[in-house]
């Protein structure tokens, strides 16, 4: 069971660095915000209880440090695969995410706006970048899925059953002929 543990850790670590060189070789706005976001700070992430401790440093040269296994205390963002997925998928806003208690967040105001921009311009650059919607791809192929119910059909799909408690009758009932009385 450690040693899965450790694996997780690794693999979320080295996703985490895979998402900044694609961030840092694409550039842009969104490479920007996170470098003016992130340099000099540190952050407990927490994603279905695998914890890493980061840290980035660096300006312009970012670069990103990872510890694990640490404590979940002080943890700085916490969320669950699920939520990660639906995000990406489009079908849930980050903001919508974070109202539901599906994503937590602590910081100053300046570093959640930071974190917030950041966050929608990854989402907005998996639509056009090949690099992110192979990162995604592999993240949700890779990434165990919690156990769920079956997702519930659109109302489109659904169709209704009629006839249930008639079929309920038995056959032999249901042939029984009835003369009404003539008036």
């Amino acid at each position: 069971m450690q040693s899965q543990s450790f694996e997780r850790h690794a693999q979320l670590a080295q996703w985490l660095h895979r998402l900044v060189e694609i961030l840092r070789t694409t550039g842009g706005g969104t490479w920007e915000a996170l470098v003016e976001t992130v340099d000099g700070k540190t952050a407990v992430i927490d994603l279905d209880g695998v914890v890493l401790r980061v840290g980035a440093f660096g300006g312009e040269q970012l670069q990103v440090e990872s510890a694990y296994p640490v404590a979940s205390t002080g943890v700085n963002f916490r969320s669950n695969s699920e939520t990660l997925r639906d995000a990406i998928a489009g079908k849930l806003t980050v903001d919508a995410a974070v109202v539901s208690d599906k994503i937590y967040l602590r910081g100053n105001l300046q570093d959640l706006l930071g974190i917030h921009q950041i966050a929608t311009g990854i989402l907005a650059d998996s639509a056009i970048n090949p690099q992110l919607r192979r990162l995604w791809a592999e993240f949700d192929q890779s990434w165990s899925h919690p156990p769920s119910l079956p997702p519930c059909l659109a109302l489109e799909q659904q169709r209704p059953s009629y006839g249930n408690l008639i079929r309920q009758v038995p056959e032999d009932v249901l042939a029984i002929q009835v003369d009404l009385p003539a008036d």
